[in-house]
């Protein structure tokens, strides 16, 4: 009987740690989940319009598309143009009042519609710091962009067709340059 006992409960502790083994954590994110999201850590230090020319090429590059439907604060415009001159214009801006305006990304989520993360939509957060010129520091500011990404065949790349941003930089609403 000892015997029996000891089996069967060996061949359920082998039957348990099999399936244990085998299940997919429920916090498993799908490859183009990941693929997107690090597709979207990439882009952000290359769109966002600071103190450097580092956002000029994705303009150049076909990644925005050329009817893209842009959102900024309560701003709405339509076409790669418009959304190059507001981003030329805050950079302007930003050159002539601070000596630094930095954007960190805090966080990161993508909805892809596929496997290889070539289509999907990713929301992303982060924080702002700003100096001025005369060497205040602010931080706390706050930014988050909705990206609508679709895979456009003949680049073989992920192309924005939407962007919806929300930036309140830090000290609102007494902003430097104000």
């Amino acid at each position: 009987m000892h015997f029996k006992l000891t089996t069967a409960f060996g061949a359920v502790a082998v039957a348990l740690t099999t399936t244990l083994m085998n299940v997919t954590p429920a916090v498993a994110k799908p490859a183009g989940t990941v693929a997107l999201e690090n597709w979207m850590l990439d882009i952000i230090p290359q769109i966002f319009p600071n103190t450097t020319t580092n956002w000029q090429p994705l303009f150049d590059n076909d990644i925005i598309v050329p009817d893209v439907k842009l959102t900024f604060n309560a701003r709405t415009i339509t076409g790669r143009d418009s959304m190059r001159a507001l981003w030329e214009q805050l950079n302007q801006m930003v050159v002539a009042r601070t000596s630094s305006y930095v954007l960190e990304p805090t966080g990161v989520v993508a909805f892809s519609l596929d496997d290889e993360g070539h289509n999907g939509w990713v929301i992303a957060t982060g924080a702002t710091t700003l100096t001025t010129k005369r060497g205040r520091c602010y931080t706390g500011g706050g930014a988050s962009a909705f990206v609508s990404v679709v895979w456009n065949e003949t680049l073989q790349a992920r192309t924005i067709t939407e962007w919806k941003e929300v930036n309140t930089p830090p000290n609102y609403p007494n902003y430097p340059w104000s």
